[in-house]
């Protein structure tokens, strides 16, 4: 291949060279401060148990589909299946709230 050129890598040592001069050691007092900090320690967990009917777990799964994928178009919901939704928040709700 006589007309082969070789591409100039003028610059390309910066590419190459360590990011760190040196080697930093953190003492084990720095990462202890680190690690310790106040605020990162976890909140105490509540668990609450709901109790719901096959009918209010297929209507949960359905909210949540409907959550999931908002830009699709869906038609409102009847009135009676609206009053269940809202009765599903607020029984849900009352649980939070307690």
């Amino acid at each position: 291949m006589p007309n082969f050129k070789r591409a100039s890598l003028v610059g390309s040592e910066d590419l190459f060279r360590p990011t760190r001069p040196q080697v930093v050691t953190d003492t084990d007092d720095v990462i202890k401060e680190t690690v310790d900090r106040p605020g990162s320690r976890p909140q105490e967990v509540v668990i609450k148990t709901l109790n719901f009917t096959p009918e209010e777990i297929e209507l949960l799964l359905e909210a949540v589909q409907i959550a999931k994928y908002p830009d699709r178009a869906r038609a409102k919901p009847a009135l009676d299946r609206f009053d269940t939704l809202d009765g599903l928040r607020q029984k849900i709700q009352a649980v939070v709230d307690q």
